[in-house]
């Protein structure tokens, strides 16, 4: 009996527990992994942010070519993209009419659409033709 009594102690003390210094080396732990994956989540969602603004400039500032492809006399468009207002300024002149055939007169002329929104701009340039028909 003495002997199974030894032996029970003996099993009892192997499980005594964590000491003070093991738990906050847990806590420390956990917490730095806590951190880190907040840090990661942070800085993504502001990748995916800048992203999606940047497809809204790059789409407004198409339109703003096609808006003076279709009126010349435009020269501002303001286009909503998920939830942002971009405005699109419009710079170039395409002739009104076309040139009449063997004029020596260009019937294009390069436009640039600068679209802007959260203090971020975007710029494209494209040629906007206006052939005479025949």
């Amino acid at each position: 009996m003495r002997k199974l009594e030894l032996k029970l102690i003996k099993l009892i003390k192997s499980y005594e527990g964590f000491s003070l210094l093991e738990a906050l080396m847990s806590v420390l732990l956990v917490a730095i992994l806590v951190m880190g994956v907040i840090g990661l989540t942070t800085m993504f969602s502001k990748y995916t942010r800048d992203d999606f603004i940047s497809t809204c400039l790059l789409q407004a500032a198409s339109s703003g070519i096609e808006a003076k492809r279709a009126d010349y006399s435009t020269s501002s468009i303001v286009i909503n993209c998920g939830g942002l207002s971009v405005n699109v300024t419009i710079t170039g002149n395409p002739p009104a009419q076309p040139p009449t055939m063997g004029s020596g007169q260009s019937a294009c002329a390069e436009v640039t659409a600068t679209a802007s929104v959260s203090g971020r701009t975007m710029v494209l340039k494209d040629l906007v033709c206006n052939f005479p028909q025949g």
